[in-house]
């Protein structure tokens, strides 16, 4: 085994295509082809069934193709970081974030971020806490920025930024809009519209079931914008994270016996080396606080 049969192996699986991969490679097509005979012959066993056009990987194939995809990313960290103790300079920042950051603390970090050092390139990936959570696990991102309310701690760091408490988010015309304290039984009277995965949506179904509460759910969606645009003007309430919530025709207000408190916090893995670029983004995102 080498890297570089490692890499055809991953590009083959991934684009099932010997042609395709050559020209990516920039190698020839038949040197694609030995590379694949060798991997397979080294380990003596098949690692995928290929028939016309159609690809399948065998049960070893499969589990190649996932640590290929781990060592390759790894040295690629690792060239990166030996670039960055060089310069400092030069290199690209991985950021994962939820919804909900990126309503709130996010931009502003990231803008003063790319002012401050124009050489970097920041590429942000938004995806549920939950799924940044594995891109952090499986090194596709530096950092996350997230909403959470209690993480397993294994292999990650937890950095606690402020808190953000799960409210209902409603127009400012709407009848519960006036009252100061409201109660469960006046929520059970309006139809919401929630979150459909994610920490927040974990947040909700635990606070529904501690109270057993049942709400009429009639639309899901994890894009804020288009909750945002349902409940206004309108009689639709939402369960929303406090830090979302800025549009000037939208309030919000405490849940009566809430769910245990959420958070943004910045998470990375526990190993991973905190680069110059890498620290100096944080150091801007703890000032944004």
């Amino acid at each position: 085994m080498n890297t570089k049969q490692l890499m055809i192996f991953k590009h083959f699986v991934e684009q099932q295509n010997e042609n395709v991969v050559a020209e990516m490679l920039q190698i020839s097509q038949p040197t694609v082809t030995f590379h694949l005979k060798n991997l397979q012959k080294s380990y003596g066993v098949p690692l995928y069934l290929k028939k016309g056009k159609q690809l399948n990987l065998t049960e070893a194939g499969q589990m190649l193709y996932q640590n290929s995809t781990k060592i390759l990313t790894l040295m690629s960290e690792t060239e990166d970081l030996m670039e960055d103790f060089k310069t400092s300079k030069r290199g690209t920042l991985r950021i994962g974030a939820s919804n909900a950051p990126i309503y709130s603390i996010l931009p502003d970090t990231v803008k003063q971020y790319l002012e401050a050092y124009p050489t970097i390139d920041v590429k942000l990936s938004v995806d549920t806490a939950p799924r940044v959570i594995e891109m952090i696990h499986n090194r596709e991102v530096d950092v996350g920025v997230i909403s959470e309310n209690g993480l397993p701690l294994e292999g990650l760091e937890v950095k606690r930024l402020t808190e953000n408490p799960l409210m209902l988010s409603m127009d400012q015309e709407h009848p519960l809009a006036s009252k100061d304290d409201i109660h469960l039984q006046d929520i059970k009277s309006y139809p919401f519209v929630i979150h459909s995965t994610g920490s927040t949506r974990e947040s909700i179904d635990e606070w529904l079931n501690a109270n057993l509460l049942e709400i009429d759910a009639t639309m899901q969606s994890n894009n804020m914008n288009s909750l945002i645009e349902t409940i206004r003007g309108s009689e639709f309430l939402s369960l929303m994270s406090a830090c979302v919530v800025n549009h000037p025709d939208i309030i919000s207000k405490p849940l009566p016996n809430p769910p245990k408190n959420r958070h943004i916090s910045l998470v990375f893995k526990s190993d991973r080396y905190i680069t110059p670029m890498i620290q100096n983004f944080i150091s801007l995102l703890y000032k944004s606080i």
